[in-house]
């Protein structure tokens, strides 16, 4: 096993020792336990000196105790973030600490709303990948040195203005600083102007002329109206001093650059932080209080003692100097039992239900291809035990009403009268019809509010729905063509084709499996299957409004998240079980035998089927590879880097116009979102013993991420954050020398080596803009915005040839491949200007034939070869018969990509190899073997 471990802190001999001081200074004092775990209840001596800023700070104090806020930061109720200030101890948990969010501190929407905290207070601690807020008036970051995105490592540097550490090994945490240059702080009303252009966007073509229109109605409303907000806002202030018509300005924003270890308390510290004259701007005086050590008459002001003088000791045995301090406090991140368990405990009593059989199933719909790559395409319902409160699918699962049967069956017959009709009208727009209809019968099934049922009172796991204990969720299959010859002759060729899971983009559906994002793997002979992704498909495109216009039912969307890995686990159930899919007509061959391999299941995924697969691979026992294309993860990163949030985010910015609520907002639900994506388990997704603590045994898994340079849909930068999380390899050289941003490219990461086992990241790029090839893309902005110039480059990957070839080699054959001739990876016809030119040399080409297959003695059988080139040359083909030639009556086509064996007819037992050789035609070449077993 050559898999590279994770990144985890070590710690060094001066670092020991400074723990060791740490632990005997403790040693004797009431409050040092729960000091060094959070906030103290008890108290400590510490000598006070100097005036009391009582009279500074009491305001804040006492707003902050009214309303459950942090009083460090004033100018926002939950900055900075996260605090250990905003939790309470709780011997019960793993970390012993739990969230104590409370509502009168929450942000609201324009209707009054606040957000309900309650499902976040069952955390014992803050997301793996918490992204980190405050304000800090006047902040220069350039002037300060402050590392940025492009330079991560220079946080780790010793004399950093802005450093997070590990507050158990005292080791530095690597992260960059941005301020929130989105600038989606809006005007409440005129903001809806866009919106109702958005909303054409998502639903259709918008009326010629209408954005332009709106967009200049909502520019003249914020001029007029902004004013009378912002006065609004200040005097709505006392009574409601978190509602969404405040004006504030940009948040600070701090990011991991690996995620934070679950468990661990990490400390953020601010020094000599500076303006644009480069004066040291002066620390606040509710943390000077504390830094000086003022006296105080303030209560909540003495019981947070011992926890800042906790914070001070730390950094000091850091070397961080306490007088130079401008602002530091804790946070703890939540265990792998608060992440994990609950979908853990559903996986378990999900497939426990099966008492060792496979899931129920029956299949709807069979529909043959006559070309193409798929040779069949097969429709499902499977049955999957149901955690949830309400059913999911109109006309799938919700009880037996006779309206609600009239209903569906009136939709069916519907829409098989507009497909029968040769009317030039409604043929013209039966498609958009067709497509309406199978929304309303098959996809519009999250009604409102849909949530996991943890019983009354609440249990620590979900339970199963003891009014609804199942639910029937449809897939969707894909025979590739190189599967097998014919599915209704008893005599033709089979090679089984390799059983994969497929997980679709963004709110998508199942049917994405027959596009073109599959098309490389299926020419391999992959058989992808789909299910629709349950939170996140299009069937939750009408709740996903409401969230956004009411963040508080934001569970809503991870719970079914949470249904949808226990899902996908019974579709790999179905894939695996003899008596599963494998032991049904529809993927057998007319005389029975099975078109794919049981034995074995990967997935593949692209974009949100990337960032959603991290949980159902980590907690998969059968998924042991996987592919994640143009991936990232924690979309509190994603959201405001992505153009796909444009159309989304006017209903949340028009809800939540107020520039700190946004930021927080999005931070915050991001501690729920990590049950569902990969920023709560990539820390676990290659550790064999993860879960096995929690009593879940999982083992290791492996994934290949493929991330398009410049992506304009999934931010590049984040799918670095969770390879170095993973302790992921990198494709080297990644990218042409100056074309990353970053001083030091793709650090923290070793390089790939070619036939490696374990996880790895290689970057596509289409090229720089204007490049002669196609339009190219820019490097990804350096600010929190989405990447809008030149084109876009997230379909690219997953289309090049090369690129299924590497996926293939890393899921079948468990091993890395540089399918790029020790080169960058390119895309979209793009070669760099050296390769062009023929300066960089000429690379060898690749090939892969799939097999073995089985063919009938005395048939025909046809076996494919699948070629790409790193210069992009053109590929001449000749295959031949390396060995069992006397059992070969003819091979036809062999200077084709196929080619058709004739088969003897007494070689029945016999094996038969073919080699078939790729060349470039200036002395580069390739082969690759198949294998064809003759049957009687």
């Amino acid at each position: 096993m050559t898999a590279i471990a994770p990144r985890r802190p070590a710690v060094s001999l001066a670092t020991a020792l400074s723990l060791f001081a740490l632990g005997l200074a403790g040693c004797g004092t009431s409050s040092a336990p729960d000091a060094v775990n959070g906030p103290s209840e008890g108290s400590t001596e510490v000598p006070l000196s100097g005036p009391s800023l009582d009279d500074s700070i009491q305001s804040s104090v006492a707003d902050a105790e009214r309303r459950g806020c942090d009083f460090l930061v004033p100018a926002y109720c939950q900055f900075p973030w996260p605090s250990n200030a905003l939790t309470v101890a709780d011997p019960d948990s793993a970390t012993g600490r739990r969230l104590n969010l409370r509502a009168a501190g929450m942000p609201m929407n324009i209707a009054g709303i606040p957000l309900d905290p309650s499902e976040y207070n069952v955390e014992d601690g803050f997301s793996q990948g918490q992204m980190m807020l405050t304000h800090v008036p006047d902040l220069d970051l350039e002037v300060t040195g402050a590392a940025p995105v492009t330079d991560i490592e220079a946080s780790l540097r010793d004399d950093a203005p802005i450093l997070v550490i590990d507050a158990d090994t005292l080791e530095r945490h690597p992260i960059w600083i941005e301020v929130d240059t989105s600038d989606t702080a809006s005007t409440p009303v005129c903001d809806a102007a866009p919106g109702v252009s958005e909303l054409f966007a998502l639903i259709g073509d918008s009326p010629e002329g209408l954005s332009t229109v709106l967009n200049g109605l909502s520019d003249a409303c914020a001029t007029a109206l902004a004013p009378i907000f912002a006065a609004l806002g200040d005097a709505l202030d006392p009574a409601l001093p978190n509602n969404a018509f405040r004006i504030d300005p940009p948040a600070l924003i701090l990011r991991p650059g690996i995620n934070f270890q679950e468990g661990h308390r990490y400390i953020v510290a601010m020094r000599q932080l500076r303006d644009s004259a480069g004066n040291i701007l002066p620390a606040p005086p509710e943390f000077r209080v504390f830094r000086d050590r003022h006296p105080s008459d303030l209560e909540a002001v003495q019981a947070r003692r011992p926890a800042m003088e906790n914070i001070f000791q730390r950094l000091s045995a850091h070397g961080v100097a306490r007088d130079t301090l401008y602002m530091a406090w804790d946070f703890t991140v939540r265990s792998s039992a608060s992440v994990a368990k609950p979908v853990l405990a559903m996986r378990d009593r999900a497939l426990e239900s099966l008492g060792g059989g496979a899931p129920e199933f029956e299949i709807v719909s069979v529909e043959d291809f006559d070309d193409g790559d798929s040779l069949r395409r097969i429709e499902g319902r499977m049955r999957v035990p149901n955690f949830l409160n309400l059913p999911d699918g109109l006309c799938d699962n919700t009880p037996l009403l006779s309206d609600v049967a009239d209903y569906c069956a009136a939709l069916e017959g519907t829409l098989d009268q507009l497909s029968a009709t040769g009317a030039p009208v409604i043929s013209d727009a039966s498609a958009a019809i067709a497509e309406g209809l199978q929304l309303l019968i098959r996809d519009i099934g999250q009604l409102p509010f849909s949530r996991l049922n943890y019983g009354n009172p609440r249990g620590p796991a979900p339970e199963i729905n003891p009014l609804q204990p199942t639910q029937d969720f449809r897939f969707q299959c894909e025979i590739p063509r190189t599967a097998a010859g014919s599915l209704s002759e008893t005599e033709t060729w089979l090679r089984p084709a390799h059983a994969t899971l497929y997980g679709h983009g963004l709110l998508g559906s199942k049917g994405e499996v027959g596009g073109s994002s599959t098309e490389r793997l299926r020419e391999l002979n992959f058989m992808h299957c789909a299910i629709d992704w349950i939170g996140m498909a299009t069937r939750d495109v009408p709740m996903t409004a409401i969230i956004l216009l009411e963040m508080g039912q934001f569970r809503s969307l991870t719970d079914r998240l949470q249904q949808g890995v226990v899902n996908w686990h019974f579709l790999s159930r179905l894939l695996t079980h003899p008596e599963g899919l494998s032991s049904h007509p529809a993927f057998q061959t007319a005389d029975g035998r099975p078109v794919f391999d049981n034995t074995r299941v990967v997935y593949d995924g692209n974009s949100q089927g990337g960032i959603l697969a991290g949980p159902v691979i980590a907690t998969s026992p059968e998924v042991k590879r996987g592919v994640l294309g143009v991936i990232g993860m924690n979309y509190s990163t994603l959201l405001r880097r992505s153009v796909d949030f444009d159309p989304y985010g006017t209903f949340f910015y028009s809800a939540y116009p107020n520039s700190f609520d946004q930021s927080f907002i999005l931070s915050l639900v991001n501690i729920l979102w990590d049950r569902g994506e990969n920023n709560g388990f990539a820390g676990d997704l290659r550790q064999p013993d993860a879960f096995d603590a929690l009593g879940h045994p999982t083992p290791d898994h492996e994934v290949l991420l493929h991330v398009a340079f410049g992506d304009h849909q999934v931010a590049d930068v984040s799918a670095e954050v969770m390879n170095r999380t993973i302790g992921g390899a990198v494709h080297r050289p990644a990218t042409e020398a100056g074309r990353h941003t970053n001083v030091n490219p793709y650090w923290g990461m070793p390089a790939a080596s070619e036939g490696d086992d374990g996880s790895a990241l290689v970057v596509w790029d289409i090229g720089p803009l204007d490049n002669g090839f196609n339009d190219g893309t820019p490097p990804s902005p350096v600010t929190n915005t989405p990447p809008r110039e030149g084109q876009d480059p997230h379909g690219d990957p997953r289309k090049e040839v090369s690129s299924g070839i590497q996926r293939y080699d890393f899921l079948i054959r468990e091993r890395f491949t540089d399918v790029c001739g020790g080169r960058p990876c390119f895309a979209r016809d793009y070669v760099s200007p050296s390769v062009a030119t023929g300066a960089a040399g000429n690379a060898a080409p690749l090939v892969r034939a799939p097999g073995p297959a089985s063919v009938g003695a005395g048939g025909i059988g046809r076996v494919f070869a699948i070629a790409a080139d790193p210069d992009r040359d053109s590929l001449a083909y000749t295959w031949r018969v390396a060995s069992g030639g006397d059992c070969v009556e003819a091979l036809t086509a062999a200077d084709q990509p196929q080619a058709e064996v004739t088969l003897s007819a007494g070689c029945a037992g016999n094996t038969v190899e073919l080699a078939v050789s790729v060349s470039d035609g200036r002395g580069a070449s390739a082969e690759a073997r198949t294998r064809l077993d003759i049957t009687p």
